[in-house]
């Protein structure tokens, strides 16, 4: 077993600044200027306040057990921690993929609930002798594994609906991809959450390893964080779609909108739900599909994929000197690998054999 004076005191100061690091990284954060943002700005001050937060306990748990031996407090800790964790984690994840949901209400019940645990808990750990406390603490840890039941049914619920709007929203792959870390960071949330159970037999190096996969979760969650700000300027409309209906008064064949935004070339706008072409054109969604089955013999989303490719393939031949990545984000490819995916598809050949292609042409002034 590992004695705090040795290597187990150095490795739990490290891990306690590492999570203080960590908190000063993520209120360092650069958070989306967009107002829909707010609750996600709301969310990583929050989280960097909890980071702190549990990196000083850990310090100072260090510091003032420094030479004692292991007892129950730690196992309590951890439990009174766990609950409080496990609301901030799951709370925090929910803003980034339904905002709408995170009101002041469900926080406050889940706040008071929680404290309202941790509270008995503390005071029964202080007031009981050990043999008593333990009738208080296995209950309590019961409490717990409900908790993470119900948080990991309500996050997967709600998951599937964030899916599905970014699925709707886009009819590509590309932003699915890109958004699935937010699902794997929730995974890895609730398997620390599960080891932290561990707690229970009460030894040094179980403390050890659960203090430093918390360290590296925090620090993958701010790096998360900052994945998010990139990506929510093409996350937040999706999750803010308009959901209103679409409108009807048009005629079938009246189509001017329609072809007039296919002439501006607006598929390039990889921003825009199909529902918000329908809406900016005057027809339905159905129509929008029903035309081009019956007039252009392809289905949308193929048809704007193939425009988008046919765009960056005219870019590449007039502008070489252009980078792929800003060639894909000027033809609505959010993601590069999706972009290159997509261009061998649709031309059969690599985009760098594409450029080997053209060069000739350009050298001999074609």
């Amino acid at each position: 077993m590992l004695t705090q004076t040795g290597p187990y005191t150095t490795i739990m100061l490290a891990a306690a600044c590492c999570m203080l690091i960590t908190g000063f990284i993520l209120a360092l954060v650069k958070s989306p200027a967009d107002e829909r943002a707010a609750k996600f700005r709301l969310a990583k001050w929050t989280l960097t306040g909890a980071v702190l937060l549990l990196g000083l306990i850990n310090l100072i748990q260090v510091l003032i057990d420094a030479e004692g031996e292991m007892s129950y407090l730690g196992p309590c800790i951890a439990l009174a921690i766990g609950f409080v964790q496990a609301m901030l984690f799951t709370n925090s994840l929910m803003t980034l993929i339904r905002p709408q949901l995170i009101t002041k209400r469900i926080i406050s019940m889940q706040a008071a609930a929680i404290v309202l645990i941790d509270t008995v808990l503390i005071t029964c750990y202080t007031l009981l002798p050990t043999e008593k406390f333990l009738y208080i603490y296995f209950p309590t840890v019961v409490l717990y594994l409900v908790q993470l039941a119900y948080y990991i049914l309500w996050f997967h619920r709600e998951y599937k609906v964030f899916y599905h709007q970014i699925e709707q929203f886009y009819e590509e792959d590309e932003i699915l991809r890109s958004t699935s870390w937010i699902r794997l960071i929730f995974i890895t949330a609730v398997i620390v959450a599960l080891l932290s159970l561990l707690m229970l037999f009460n030894e040094r190096y179980i403390d050890l390893g659960l203090t430093i996969a918390l360290a590296l979760l925090y620090a993958l969650f701010a790096a998360s964080f900052v994945n998010y700000g990139l990506s929510a300027p093409v996350i937040l409309p999706a999750i803010y779609t308009n959901d209103q209906p679409q409108p009807s008064g048009r005629s079938k064949t009246d189509m001017s909108q329609l072809e007039l935004w296919i002439k501006s070339k607006g598929y390039l706008n990889s921003q825009l739900a199909v529902s918000d072409i329908a809406r900016q054109t005057g027809i339905t969604v159905e129509q929008l599909h029903q035309y081009f089955r019956d007039v252009i013999g392809e289905e949308f989303r193929t048809w704007r994929i193939r425009r988008r490719i046919d765009e960056a393939k005219r870019i590449m031949t007039e502008h070489p000197e252009l980078s792929t990545t800003n060639i894909g984000k000027h033809c609505g490819f959010n993601d590069r690998s999706f972009f290159y995916q997509q261009f061998q598809r649709f031309t059969s050949v690599s985009i760098a054999q594409y450029r080997k292609q053209i060069s000739p042409k350009e050298q001999a002034g074609v």
